[in-house]
């Protein structure tokens, strides 16, 4: 326990754990003060659709819980968030780059107590991002021709993946080989604030504290989803494609201040497990849960 922190504080009542080097495992409890959920839209004979809710009302559908299907989000009801309003009044040695720790948790209680109940996993990493793309680009991921084949896509609009919404991407994807298969995550970061509300002059200061080799943290709310379509099981596809999103709690200035420097921005990510997924090929056995955490794992290094 860290100094100072009595046995019965909050953070001890989030059961923290740091089940690897950087990655920590906390248990959120029931708190009449959630305003930030994962809520599941049960469908008959259909798999679940999964969508992130701020104060009660449904603002992206972030995909579903079939383990064949790709990733995606959409703006279903605009964010009310403004450039200035924050969701939790986060202590400003959030920002600072430091180790993962039980202080670190401490101080992050007021965002903790906004989540609803449930497993959540917390993580730094750093993501040099391309973008921003707006939803008729043809550049950004989802006109990606192998993500086209990979889930059998002729025109990603008649999908319904798109709405009115920006988004940034991972200027490369992450790679991870397997036996019979390359894999490639690709990472999205999804502001809760529209680019235009951003004050220029907030961004061009952060720039230049990043120029001048400062690296402020931005918090982000995140899910890892891995599908493995009927291409790869048939191996009629020759690469699978992964998912780690993060829509962004705080710190918006700062991310559009990373992107303009082309530096990679630092995240401090609280992964929710519930809109998470992860399914496993053949050759990886059965334990899901012990690959996910060793992904998140990968992520966090």
């Amino acid at each position: 326990m860290a100094t100072g922190m009595k046995p019965e504080s909050a953070t001890s009542k989030l059961d923290p754990n740091e089940i690897a080097p950087g990655l920590w495992k906390i248990k959120v409890p029931a708190s009449a003060k959630a305003q930030l959920k994962i809520d599941v839209e049960k469908k008959h004979g259909a798999a679940n659709s999964l969508y992130l809710e701020l104060n009660g009302s449904r603002k992206f559908e972030i995909g579903n819980d079939c383990d064949t299907c790709y990733f995606w989000f959409k703006c279903v009801s605009t964010p009310r968030l403004s450039a200035q309003k924050k969701l939790a009044n986060l202590p400003k040695t959030i920002a600072l780059p430091r180790p993962l720790d039980l202080e670190t948790i401490h101080e992050l209680q007021p965002m903790l107590e906004i989540l609803e109940k449930g497993d959540y996993y917390l993580f730094s990493t750093s993501i040099r991002l391309s973008g921003p793309y707006a939803p008729d680009d043809e550049s950004s991921y989802f006109y990606n021709n192998e993500f086209l084949e990979i889930w059998d896509i002729e025109d990603p609009a008649q999908e319904g993946l798109l709405s009115d919404w920006e988004h940034f991407e991972g200027a490369k994807p992450r790679l991870y080989r397997h036996n019979s298969i390359m894999e490639k995550q690709y990472d999205f970061v999804v502001p809760l604030v529209p680019r235009r509300q951003l004050k220029d002059e907030y961004i061009k200061l952060y720039q230049q504290m990043i120029t001048a080799g400062d690296r402020p943290r931005v918090l982000a709310l995140g899910m890892l989803q891995r599908a493995i379509p009927d291409t790869v099981t048939s191996k009629d596809a020759k690469a699978l494609h992964s998912f780690f999103a993060s829509f962004i709690l705080d710190g918006h200035h700062k991310l559009a201040a990373y992107r303009r420097a082309d530096v990679a921005a630092p995240l401090l990510v609280i992964l929710s497990q519930k809109a998470s997924k992860y399914a496993l090929l053949k050759e990886e056995g059965a334990n899901a849960r012990q690959k996910f955490e060793e992904r998140l794992a990968a992520l966090a290094s």
